[in-house]
């Protein structure tokens, strides 16, 4: 039906086309109630992509430590720089060498002092919620209606067209006729 209808069109532009050359033309214009017999509904879709931040929580085993025991920083920089004075001087003959031995020592007695206080034992473990922020991008399909395809019948034929409202089937509507007369 639909063929017939595109067949039916391309003959009359042909026809129109032709007829257009020849100066003894004439067109009628008339009107012609027609009745809807079947709407279909046009439309197009696409993917809209979101991008969101979202918030994912879970429950996790978080450790319990000890109490730390506390620390002597002050004993363990005084080993240390005293440790490193002797490394420093025994390793090298120049002067002064003992004493940046001495400072490097010191402070690494001091992170060691510092790294087993914090370092305690674990002695269980305790469930809390851990949550996370992560950027994700929602994709969501949305459809938009172009149109309508409306099948009308009128003057003893079956038309489809093309209507920017929907029209509901039975409904009695007014259509264009246009006819050009010619002499071959």
């Amino acid at each position: 039906m639909h063929n017939r209808f595109v067949v039916g069109t391309i003959a009359a532009l042909v026809s129109v086309l032709s007829l257009t050359s020849s100066l003894q033309a004439e067109t009628r214009i008339d009107s012609v109630l027609g009745t809807v017999t079947k709407v279909d509904t046009l439309t197009s879709s696409y993917v809209r992509k979101t991008p969101t931040n979202e918030k994912q929580c879970e429950i996790k085993d978080v450790p319990i430590y000890a109490e730390g025991k506390e620390s002597n920083e002050i004993g363990s920089m005084l080993l240390g720089g005293l440790l490193g004075s002797a490394i420093g001087n025994k390793l090298s003959d120049n002067s002064g060498a003992g004493s940046i031995g001495a400072v490097a020592g010191a402070l690494v007695g001091r992170k060691k002092a510092k790294d087993d206080a914090t370092n305690g034992e674990i002695i269980g473990y305790r469930q809390q919620e851990v949550c996370t922020t992560q950027r994700v991008v929602l994709e969501e399909i949305v459809e938009k209606i172009t149109g309508y395809r409306v099948q009308i019948e009128a003057d003893d034929r079956i038309l489809m067209m093309e209507h920017p409202r929907p029209l509901t089937v039975g409904e009695r509507v007014e259509i264009r006729k246009s006819v050009t007369y010619s002499i071959k």
